[in-house]
């Protein structure tokens, strides 16, 4: 029997407490990502070849002393934005052989938009009659608008802000049984 990966979207309903989380994560994600371009730049006018793994470990060696913040939050929310640069620098260096120009930028803060990754070890979803929680360390349930489709092993997840809404996007592994069930056959 085969899996199918899939990802489902749900609105949360988060109180002033998981917002003031969230804000903190999208602020160490870009934090982090902002820090490895900058120094991925001063790598490559000292003439020194490097890499997001690299980068990631002098990260890590340097955040307790110097960014001690960083702790507050899910430990993805630091390293996931390392594999995002790598993505971007791949994108460049393709896009380079085309002969565009698509050098990756450093991320602006923005009050309503936002996002972080959390791995799959890191949440949970709690299930009741009437409606699902999501659960991450350290925060109480989370209220999500909509019951999980999918039943099947979850991945990861990414909680996004748009305007004044955040969701999560879920990703898990669905056997075909339950895609057959949740999903129409087109003709």
């Amino acid at each position: 029997m085969s899996v199918i990966s899939i990802t489902h979207k749900i609105a949360l309903k988060p109180n002033n407490k998981h917002i003031t989380y969230f804000k903190k994560a999208f602020g160490c994600a870009r934090f982090a990502y902002n820090w490895g371009l900058a120094k991925w730049k001063e790598n490559y006018q000292l003439g020194i070849k490097t890499n997001h793994l690299q980068l990631k470990k002098e990260f890590n060696a340097l955040k307790k002393s110097q960014f001690n913040f960083v702790y507050e939050v899910t430990k993805y929310a630091t390293q996931q934005p390392f594999i995002h640069l790598n993505l971007a620098f791949n994108k460049f260096f393709r896009d380079l052989k085309k002969g565009l120009v698509s050098y990756p930028k450093f991320k602006k803060k923005r009050e309503f938009q936002g996002s972080f990754y959390i791995g799959g070890d890191q949440i949970k979803i709690i299930q009741t009659a009437n409606t699902d929680y999501l659960k991450i360390p350290n925060l109480p349930p989370i209220k999500l608008t909509e019951k999980l489709r999918f039943q099947g092993k979850i991945h990861n997840a990414t909680i996004t802000q748009k305007g004044d809404h955040f969701y999560v996007s879920i990703s898990c592994d669905i056997d075909e049984s339950e895609h057959k069930r949740t999903h129409k056959l087109q003709e």
